[in-house]
């Protein structure tokens, strides 16, 4: 009698276990995704405003994931510190970010939602055009980048060579080098010419000229693997959304927001 109930109680709790797993997994479903994004000082695609982060990507950012029906966690921190933070784990998305193989040892990319303009920059006035980087090669001069930035392969290989390699100068972020390049101490800056221009415009100081222009080059959202490893299907999912948000009329609104971006 004993051992009959005993059995009996016991179907009852394994069945009962069952049911309970299969309503936590589907709520587990329902429940939106949370993704933690990095953001920085970058106009005018990433700005800084009292209300929060604003900008091109911002705003293409939040119609994406609106599309993809996830939610984003805003994080403010330095390029190089996202990438720190992607790495750790304590971040699973980058804005505005190239693909190479160091990366793609801690990360995956989505495919590219709007390109940048490289170019290496200068004070207007200086006659400093050049019509190849490898010119530079063996001159006195300093070229001020971004740490952490990560190129397109040609450009990429281009800045391998040791001649260019000793005259680059990795700061934190564009504010610094442009403030750098104004102070004298850099001749030039490799970076997006579209923010460097726009904080040249949006404060006292010299104006700015490009120096030598690079190909428009896409960028890609990018996906730390701890969060691919925690969403299955996320990287999927943020393409397919991607399609969708970009033939969406306030994608393009967006866009004519910020000519020349």
């Amino acid at each position: 009698m004993s051992g009959g109930w005993t059995r009996r109680n016991a179907l009852q709790a394994a069945v009962t276990a069952s049911f309970g797993a299969a309503w936590v997994s589907a709520q587990a479903q329902d429940e939106p995704v949370t993704l933690r994004v990095g953001w920085g000082n970058s106009p005018p695609y990433q700005i800084e405003t009292p209300q929060g982060p604003a900008g091109l990507d911002i705003e293409l950012m939040t119609l994406w994931a609106r599309a993809a029906g996830v939610k984003l966690q805003w994080v403010r921190a330095t390029w190089a510190r996202q990438l720190l933070e992607v790495q750790a784990g304590t971040m699973d998305l980058m804005m505005s970010a190239t693909p190479s193989d160091e990366r793609r040892s801690f990360a995956d990319f989505t495919s590219a939602y709007r390109h940048e303009n490289l170019g290496l920059i200068s004070l207007a006035g200086q006659g400093l055009e050049v019509a190849d980087l490898r010119e530079l090669e063996g001159r006195s001069v300093r070229i001020g980048i971004m740490r952490g930035m990560a190129f397109q392969p040609s450009l990429a290989q281009t800045l391998e060579r040791p001649g260019l390699q000793r005259q680059l100068v990795p700061l934190r972020g564009d504010d610094m080098t442009l403030a750098a390049l104004r102070a004298r101490q850099l001749t030039y800056i490799l970076s997006d010419v579209v923010s460097i221009r726009h904080m040249a415009s949006q404060g006292p100081g010299e104006p700015v000229s490009v120096a030598l222009a690079f190909p428009p080059a896409p960028v890609h959202l990018l996906v730390s693997r701890q969060a691919l490893a925690r969403f299955p299907g996320l990287l999927t999912r943020l393409n397919e959304a991607l399609q969708r948000a970009r033939v969406s009329a306030a994608w393009s609104q967006a866009l004519a927001r910020y000519p020349g971006a």
